[in-house]
């Protein structure tokens, strides 16, 4: 039975910034029929500014900010709630997990950069410590500077897999947002070639490339052989078509979206414990700054 999405959280810190995930966040709301929560966190000893804008430090700022939001939405018909949390927080990320947890939401939607500027390592320090919080899949989208907010693709929406159970947690969330969405599955993964081994310092690339390449080709097969079993295996009835490439993983995930004029990628991470593995950890930070459409990081656990 495919997976139904029902509730999505927006939080929102009161900049620009952050609200570059609204168009987005209402357009799948919309078409999943799903409902949303803004929130804001009041934040102890928080700054006067955030983003150079002044930041809201009062429930009553905060609650006219999440009202006017909603209103400015109403157009979409998405039923849409506000919530402050009034109790200062000294870490807003545990008070985001923990909204998740304590309202049921299917989908946390934010941006990947915020108070603290959330860059780095997974995304930056929020997004991170979000995702280390709860188990609820988080929706990540990019601000581009100078670009107007972006609102939701209808092209496919790719899966990258690596030929681990782990990775294919991913694909009950992808099947339910291809079925709301009325698009198909693509399913990719990418096999190294012997050049981006050695940029990885492989051994066995650099001393025995002949017999490396031979068995990165023999990969390639297995891959094509791994995804049509995948795919035979069922995806939820939604269409589906598979792809191996070759290369840098991350590089060749992010052309693999830009060919396929994906709406959406969705993979998955390795838990609560820590976001590792060979495509949740660095390769989906790396993905993410090459990407203009949205990031879904769903539990290895399917949730």
């Amino acid at each position: 039975m495919t997976k139904r999405l029902r509730h999505f959280l927006v939080p929102l810190d009161g900049s620009r910034l952050a609200e570059v995930v609204v168009p987005t966040a209402y357009d799948l709301a919309a078409a999943c029929d799903a409902r949303i929560t803004l929130l804001h966190i009041i934040e102890h000893d928080a700054p006067a500014t955030v983003h150079g804008e002044p930041h809201l430090d009062n429930v009553e700022t905060a609650d006219a900010y999440l009202a006017a939001v909603a209103h400015r939405e109403q157009r979409t018909g998405v039923p849409t709630t506000t919530h402050v949390h009034t109790n200062p927080a000294h870490d807003v990320a545990r008070a985001i997990g923990e909204h998740a947890e304590e309202l049921g939401v299917d989908l946390i939607v934010l941006a990947t950069h915020g108070r603290g500027g959330l860059r780095g390592l997974l995304f930056g320090r929020i997004a991170q410590q979000v995702l280390h919080h709860t188990a609820t899949p988080v929706l990540l989208i990019r601000p581009v500077e100078g670009e107007a907010a972006p609102t939701l693709r209808r092209g496919p929406i790719v899966v990258p897999l690596d030929g681990t159970p782990a990775a294919e947690a991913a694909l009950p969330l992808a099947q339910a947002l291809a079925a709301a969405t009325g698009t198909h599955l693509h399913l990719v993964r990418v096999v190294p070639t012997v050049q981006t081994l050695t940029t990885g310092r492989d051994p066995a690339a650099t001393f025995t490339p002949i017999a490396t390449a031979a068995l990165l080709d023999l990969e390639e097969t297995a891959a094509r052989d791994y995804l049509a079993e995948v795919a035979d295996r069922g995806t939820g009835g939604i269409p589906t078509t598979t792809e191996v490439r070759r290369g840098e993983v991350a590089a060749e995930l992010a052309a693999a979206v830009t060919d396929s004029e994906a709406g959406l990628v969705v993979m998955a991470t390795h838990g609560r414990a820590g976001i590792s593995g060979h495509l949740a950890g660095s390769v989906a930070t790396r993905l993410l700054s090459r990407l203009d459409r949205p990031l879904v990081l769903t539990g290895a656990d399917g949730r």
